[in-house]
């Protein structure tokens, strides 16, 4: 799988013997000779693993997917039919290469959401799930914990709230959590355009610019009525923008009238502005998880708007040109696996339904761990010196190795803590990757064969090892 990998990565972006500057990859997607090759949805399930779907409004859905981080894509034999009018997809999500969810619903304002499973990588799908109204999420924390989120039921009797319903058993059994439980939200809401999970969370947001949140994998939720007055509504006085979460109660978020970037630790009951990534209305956002690289991008869509994509290291407050190129909707599972909307940025119907990967990495910058942006000192006897090739004396309260070495893949931490700090630096000297983990494992598929030194950071104190990449 990682040979699949490297075929792609290494040929298309690490041509040179530095680290490559980002840009985005055209994906070479591939769908039945009956479909249009173009997608509207797709799914990122792991750093290899992707699908994607084609659908129109007579209730044709064609499937394409990659097993090997993009490098090919095969066609899903099998065109999935249905005989619904104004039939749509409305979410995708794949759990791994074979198993998959898909959520179904009416284009009009009227009938019902489905929800269809599937087993055996798309070749057939099972209707799991009817419900009353129009389906908007789907989303799956493994192959049976998930949630659907739908628009509320206007019956008569009804809270005429936001419905969402739970399952642990894959979709056999459903049970609710929205609805007249969601106790605290306004009734005559819909859910809205803008979402993002993190570990054990996912959040949306309302049409009156609340944030609908669970922590814990959709058991219980809460609800808060943010600083603004819509989400993802260009008439609104105040609406609020695509957000990322970054921690329990916290979040990066855009201001959807004039983009810019704004922070929340409180759940969204108050803000604080962070910068400006100059995209205008309609700026979507997205972190590269174990990383500190947020991602901005405009795909010019609103009368205030501008194309293009940009990266911040530093939280959002500087930003960093990747292409002037549009983009929209980006998501990741990785540094390897961030994908998004826009082939050529033009706006058309067929750039717009066409997808792009991100590739590279940050622009190299001689430096050192001690010192990062310049050359490492030679050190002196009995004083360690500031570069990689003569790191400082390992701290003796802390035990930390890593293994395997040489690595082809992935870097494990032999470590007492599980929540690490970590810098990665090229032998000669450039930054190559920051972030943090929690899985006591760092994704080194994608590097280039040779000498690295890896900075972790324990309570102020640092520590340096080398490994080498196969």
């Amino acid at each position: 799988m990682i040979k699949k990998l490297l075929s792609l990565f290494l040929f298309s972006v690490m041509t040179s013997s530095s680290y490559a500057q980002f840009h985005w990859l055209h994906m070479n997607t591939v769908y039945p000779a009956t479909a249009a090759n173009a997608t509207i949805n797709y799914s990122i399930a792991d750093q290899q693993v992707v699908w994607a779907c084609h659908w129109n409004d007579q209730g044709k859905v064609a499937f394409t997917k990659t097993t090997d981080g993009g490098a090919t894509w095969q066609a899903v034999p099998n065109l999935q039919n249905y005989s619904d009018q104004f039939f749509a997809v409305s979410d995708l999500h794949a759990v791994s290469e074979n198993l998959a969810y898909m959520g179904t619903r009416y284009q009009l304002n009227t009938g019902k959401g489905r929800l269809y499973k599937t087993q055996n990588g798309g070749q057939s799908w099972t209707v799991i799930k009817e419900f009353q109204t129009i389906l908007t999420y789907v989303h799956f924390w493994d192959a049976n914990t998930g949630i659907v989120v739908c628009y509320p039921d206007n019956s008569p009797n009804s809270s005429k709230k936001i419905e969402i319903f739970r399952t642990a058993d894959g979709g056999v059994t459903w049970v609710a959590k929205g609805g007249a439980l969601l106790t605290s939200s306004k009734p005559n809401q819909i859910p809205r355009y803008i979402h993002d999970d993190l570990g054990d969370s996912f959040w949306f947001g309302s049409s009156e610019g609340e944030m609908i949140r669970t922590n814990d994998r959709g058991v219980t939720w809460t609800v808060t009525q943010t600083l603004y007055d819509s989400s993802h509504y260009e008439f609104g006085t105040k609406s609020l923008g695509h957000f990322q979460i970054t921690g329990a109660n916290s979040a990066l978020y855009t201001n959807y009238n004039d983009g810019k970037l704004y922070k929340t630790t409180d759940g969204f009951a108050t803000e604080q502005y962070v910068g400006n990534p100059g995209f205008g209305q309609q700026t979507y956002l997205e972190k590269i998880p174990n990383t500190d690289i947020l991602l901005a991008t405009g795909a010019s869509y609103g009368p205030t708007s501008s194309r293009g994509s940009k990266y911040s290291t530093d939280g959002g407050v500087t930003w960093h040109l990747i292409s002037n190129v549009g983009r929209a909707f980006p998501r990741s599972a990785g540094l390897n696996m961030t994908i998004a909307h826009g082939w050529d940025g033009t706006g058309g119907n067929d750039d717009y339904w066409r997808i792009v990967k991100l590739g590279g990495g940050l622009p190299t910058s001689p430096g050192t761990p001690g010192n990062p942006g310049t050359p490492g000192g030679p050190g002196t006897p009995g004083q360690p010196g500031t570069g990689p090739a003569n790191p400082p004396t390992t701290p003796a309260e802390f035990h930390f190795g890593i293994y395997p070495i040489p690595t082809v893949d992935y870097l494990y931490f032999n470590s007492e803590r599980t929540n690490v700090d970590y810098t990665i630096w090229d032998s000669a000297g450039r930054l190559i990757l920051k972030g943090n983990t929690l899985e006591g494992k760092v994704d080194v598929s994608y590097f280039q064969k040779g000498v690295y030194h890896i900075k972790v950071l324990y309570e102020g104190q640092e520590i340096i090892k080398k490994f080498i990449k196969k």
